[in-house]
């Protein structure tokens, strides 16, 4: 590496060209963080909390039972992200009571994606989900009281009377994981190494990236377990890797609208609040491109969309989300844990004001800028942008990276139906999706400090707080993050337990 400035008129790099040094760092970085999300969702227990559970129940009940209701999933007692409605299409005699079924609170498109991915090998090995294969243990030595022998103790040898259980739902379940987040998070790192390639005007904002990208937010924290956050992330990654293809290196195939098409509604199918970055992504490339955005851009979006809301309709009868109905008694059953929800679901019941919840959004136990400081860079990275000739070509992303992140945290602090920050998770989980666009931010941000020491010791203190937050959230992704735990152990935040 170097200190010192490129020339202006210097090209920026391609991989067929990456120097060596970059050559070398990308293969380690991207290497490493992969490996590493690969061993924690090989090692981490399949189900992990009421979030993914759900999920999966949906995912049994499709593969067993062959409807969406999962009240007879063996595991749908281990969430209470779940709703109690009358079933979709019944015939009903006059006076007759609709019967109610359990389902899932979760969107169903990802988990009939799931059901379809694992319906051959179901079917092919014809052992259920649910089956629980056991194995009797060996004879070992086992500490008995007696007040006659040595130390009080003596030692027989006895087989274990519970024997060893291998539950089959984890070698069904585990490559699904993988499959969803673990791939795409390798195809992510790659392609972000070629964005750097382009974008980074030296070796220490090129490097900061990548590494921020591969151990700096909480994406690699969630890739071990299921979850709709880090695949609206990689989507709208993909999407946008598309758009900037298009925009700036004049890539107008049908393929790269079509790749910006799917993927930004899939990202908005996976995290409904998205849907806005669909409409102004749409509108974007329609104003310079409309002939290729309808064509192309048009029917790859209609995918995605029209199998949501057909899975939809499938699932309730309606393609109104689920979502909507929350506090009505589709979630307020009897003996629904939302009649008296505890800790962070207690804010929805005596929510906060909405300064103090925009600002733990923000700076606070939850805040993107708090737990990830590297974040703050991307900031001033969208400035550089709008301000800079140089980042012109990242314009139209800094633009749309500065409209997005307000407009969701203006919806998040003023929407009545989520006031909880998204329950007991480390970081503003809804707001994952928007990683990739503050990742985009970085190397405008980290152009001019490349030269200073004391602006290289900042970030890399910035990034040194984002990868202890995300280390602290490796062991369990659905628990609080370590502002909130510090905070509650010096009651200086008390919640409803």
């Amino acid at each position: 590496m170097t200190d010192d400035a490129p020339d202006s008129a210097e090209l920026p790099t391609t991989p067929a060209t990456r120097p060596p040094v970059r050559q070398y760092l990308a293969l380690i970085v991207i290497g490493a963080a992969t490996s590493q999300a690969l061993g924690m969702t090989l090692k981490m227990p399949t189900q992990l909390e009421a979030n993914d559970i759900s999920r999966w129940c949906t995912v049994w009940s499709l593969l067993e039972e062959h409807t969406y209701a999962i009240d007879d999933c063996p595991w749908q007692s281990k969430t209470q992200d779940k709703v109690f409605k009358p079933a979709p299409f019944q015939k009903l005699a006059p006076g007759q009571t609709p019967v109610k079924h359990y389902y899932s609170s979760k969107p169903p498109l990802l988990p009939t994606m799931i059901a379809g991915v694992l319906y051959p090998f179901r079917t092919y090995l014809g052992v259920p989900l649910d089956r629980v294969y056991e194995e009797q243990r060996n004879e070992r030595y086992v500490p008995i009281e007696d007040k006659t022998a040595p130390n009080g103790l003596r030692y027989e040898l006895q087989r274990p009377k519970e024997p060893l259980k291998w539950p089959v739902f984890v070698f069904y379940l585990k490559p699904v994981i993988v499959l969803v987040n673990v791939v795409p998070m390798l195809v992510f790192l790659v392609l972000y190494a070629r964005f750097l390639d382009r974008y980074a005007a030296n070796d220490w904002a090129w490097c900061f990236a990548l590494v921020a990208g591969a151990w700096g937010s909480y994406l690699i924290a969630f890739d071990q377990t299921l979850n709709n956050h880090t695949v609206a992330a990689y989507s709208a990654f993909f999407a946008l890797y598309a758009f900037l293809r298009i925009w700036d290196d004049g890539a107008t195939g049908p393929q790269a609208f079509a790749a910006a098409g799917f993927f930004a509604a899939f990202c908005a199918c996976n995290e409904l609040p998205a849907a806005l970055f669909g409409v102004l992504f749409f509108l974007m490339l329609f104003a310079r491109f409309p002939r290729r955005t309808l064509l192309f851009f048009v029917p790859a979006a209609a995918i995605p969309c029209t199998a949501f809301l057909a899975t939809q309709y499938a699932a309730f009868g309606t393609v109104r989300p689920v979502y909507e109905e929350f506090g009505t008694e589709s979630y307020n059953y009897a003996g629904s844990y939302w009649n008296t929800p505890l800790e962070m679901d207690y804010l929805n019941k005596e929510p906060e004001p909405k300064g103090v919840y925009l600002f733990h959004m923000t700076f606070g136990h939850h805040g993107i800028w708090s737990l990830s400081p590297i974040f703050l860079l991307s900031l001033y990275g969208v400035l550089r942008c709008l301000v800079s000739a140089r980042a012109r070509g990242l314009r139209p992303l800094a633009w749309l990276t500065l409209v997005l992140t307000a407009g969701m945290l203006a919806f998040y602090a003023w929407n009545p139906k989520a006031r909880n920050y998204g329950g007991s998770t480390q970081g503003l989980r809804w707001l994952f999706w928007l990683i990739p666009f503050w990742l985009f931010m970085l190397p405008p941000a980290l152009e001019s400090g490349g030269w200073s020491r004391f602006a290289r010791g900042v970030a890399a203190l910035a990034l040194m707080l984002s990868a202890f937050s995300v280390g602290y959230a490796l062991r369990s992704p659905w628990s609080h993050p370590w502002i909130q735990d510090m905070l509650e152990h010096l009651s200086l935040y008390n919640l409803r337990h």
